[in-house]
């Protein structure tokens, strides 16, 4: 436990690597492997999610070397959609099996599922079995907790009475939203589910509570930080000594040790990252321009031990000059280089560094977007039905019998298919012909972007990582990272830009990512291109982490959502619509106003909007010699 603040203990880890997975994966191994060497079993709880499944696979290594042995090993699940088939590719049975069950040397007599077909007439019954058994194996032993943004466990949300048992639910309206990314739309949603019972959860011998990105920082900080409630269910684990917190650095950014750590412990003040976050942090909080801060504040906010080794006004000007280094203009931006724009979805880079990537272009730089995965499962049915009426249109209307009559069979086969999964109760996996009419679409949102944008070229890339045809993707695979590497080979850049942003729900973004820096790894100890991450989709750099700010203009950012809105699939209500519920432009908007504001506020002027850019580094940190890293990236 890391201060007096948290009341349950906490384990951070870098939002670019897979070590949380790692060591989640180790303990529930170690205690496995102590069971079977005493002759006990273990019962194993599991749930969903992506940070879930990055766990399930690290699980699946370690069995797969020998270190871990299940068969001795009894397991359940948190929940199940009601009514649902066992089969069906978006039920949460078919997540485990897939993920982790059909990959180990569990015996099937040793897995009890929730089974979603039971007849609700029975189903009182079913869920006290379900209990008994539970408590007739001793209890749960393992826990693993993939926590939702409301604190669900399982299906158990706010309403959810803590001594409530196994049972049949209505999904609220935050797991009904938390389903979207599975089943695509709404209208396919299940509306109720088995969940359960609240008392196995908490009397858990070991609780491993997974939380991944910014948009479950509140939640985590309430569970750690906040008072036990029932409208947080998950808070009651603060009573369970077994329970551990697994997050990592964006789910962690609401805990006073990130945020304002000098509150609660000592502070490593040589640091600059260190100086400068408290600085802005104190500038914020009293909406008063770092040039105007004075002793009283800092003392205010228990850092006396900041200004005693740096006198103010040294301090100050340190912070604003350290800032106002990052801020740049087009003039200031790279020309003459080859430049790679890696994109994990086909709108992700205008969305998330449009106006830079207009610049790059203006000053004459060769610049290549490369789109990482098709985006399918972001693309609605009535686009598909709008493309092929136009196929058939078009072939009508220029009298092409021979065309009219393929696009016409092609408009009756998927048509035909489209009203079966309308009318199916929970939707279904996509043909190959859909998947590839929504390839298609998004692809021509991409060239169309491009051509606006006057890039130099683009390609589409087909990983195996985006092929599960779910919003949960393949694990990364040798071929994902071949494929990166072919095209840093093939372009031989100067710079390349990737998105930093990992928050997004699907985990492609940190998929894309995981698979461009282990092909960098290939570069060895030779000369390599700076290699930096933009965010905006889903999340913004602290301006203490960004190492570049890109200045944007009004008229700079009305282009940019332009070249947004060449993405008509993704407008008005986008099937993966993120985490606030509304359109990325607008959230793009919001995060470069705001970023621009938070500048303002600490004293810089002009500043309309800002893209944040930071350079990559394996260490993930800002460096007191971060100026030598910016020779290529900067003109002077």
């Amino acid at each position: 436990m890391n201060n007096s603040l948290e009341l349950l203990p906490v384990k951070i880890y870098s939002d670019e690597t897979n070590e949380l997975a790692e060591e989640v994966a180790r303990v529930i191994a170690e205690d496995i492997e102590r069971n079977n060497a005493l002759g006990k079993h273990t019962v194993l709880a599991l749930d969903t999610g992506n940070a879930v499944l990055d766990v399930y696979r690290e699980l699946v290594a370690l069995h797969e070397a020998n270190k871990i042995d299940f068969a001795n090993t009894m397991v359940f699940n948190l929940y199940e959609y009601y009514e649902i088939s066992k089969g069906h590719p978006f039920s949460v049975r078919k997540f485990i099996e897939d993920g982790l069950l059909n990959k180990i040397n569990v015996k099937q007599e040793n897995i009890h599922l929730l089974d979603s077909t039971i007849p609700e007439a029975k189903m009182d019954e079913y869920t006290k079995k379900y209990d008994d058994t539970i408590k007739a194996l001793g209890g749960i032993d393992i826990l693993l907790l993939g926590v939702g943004n409301m604190g669900h466990m399982g299906l158990n949300g706010p309403a959810s009475p803590p001594d409530a048992k196994t049972r049949l639910v209505n999904l609220d309206k935050w797991a009904l939203i938390s389903s979207i990314p599975d089943f695509s739309e709404f209208k396919f949603i299940p509306k109720r589910g088995l969940t359960m019972g609240i008392p196995n959860i908490f009397d858990s011998k070991r609780v491993l509570f997974i939380a991944t990105g910014d948009h479950k920082a509140e939640v985590v900080r309430k569970t750690v930080e906040g008072s036990v409630t029932s409208d947080l269910l998950v808070t009651h684990f603060q009573r369970n000594p077994n329970a551990t917190v697994y997050i990592d650095e964006a789910a962690s950014s609401r805990l006073t040790q990130t945020l304002t750590p000098w509150f609660v412990c000592s502070v490593d003040w040589t640091l600059v990252s260190n100086r400068a976050r408290a600085v802005c942090h104190l500038s914020e909080e009293l909406q008063k321009p770092i040039s105007e801060l004075e002793t009283r504040d800092f003392l205010q906010y228990s850092l006396q031990t900041l200004i005693k080794q740096y006198p103010i006004e040294v301090l100050t000007k340190e912070v604003m000059s350290m800032l106002g280094k990052k801020i740049v203009s087009q003039s200031e931006l790279p020309r003459g280089k080859k430049v790679i724009i890696f994109s994990p979805h086909p709108d992700d880079d205008i969305i998330s560094m449009g106006g830079t990537l207009l610049k790059l272009v203006a000053n004459g730089n060769s610049v290549h977007c490369i789109y990482m995965t098709p985006g399918t499962n972001a693309v609605f049915d009535h686009e598909v039905e709008k493309f092929l009426f136009n196929r058939v249109n078009f072939a009508r209307s220029i009298n092409d019998e021979d065309m009219l009559r393929k696009d016409q069979e092609h408009y009756d086969r998927v048509m035909k298919f489209l009203k079966e999964k309308s009318e199916s109760k929970f939707g279904m996996k996509d043909t190959d012909d859909v998947k590839l009419i929504k390839k298609l679409i998004r692809q021509g949102e991409g060239v169309s972007t491009c051509s606006f944008c006057n890039v130099d070229g683009y390609e589409f890339l087909d990983p195996p990582l985006y092929r599960s045809g779910k919003s949960k993707k393949n694990p990364l695979s040798k071929e994902d990272i071949d494929i990166v590497w072919d095209v840093l080979v093939r372009h031989q850049p100067d710079l390349v830009y990737a998105a930093g942003d990992l928050t997004d729900p699907n985990g492609t973004h940190r998929l894309c990512l995981r698979a461009i820096t282990k092909a960098f790894e290939k570069y060895g100890e030779g000369s390599k291109p700076e290699l930096w991450l933009y965010r905006g989709a889903w999340q913004e750099f602290h301006p203490v982490d960004a190492d570049i700010f890109v200045t944007m203009t009004k008229d700079d950012l009305l282009q940019k959502r332009d070249g947004i809105f060449r993405h008509q699939s993704q407008k008005d209500r986008p099937p993966q619509p993120g985490h606030s519920g509304k359109e990325f432009w607008q959230s793009s908007e919001e995060r470069n106003l705001g970023t621009a504001k938070r500048l303002v506020g600490y004293g810089f002027e002009g500043l309309y909007a800002i893209e944040g850019f930071k350079l990559y580094r394996k260490e993930c940190v800002l460096t007191e010699v971060i100026n030598a890293t910016l020779s290529l990236f900067l003109v002077h």
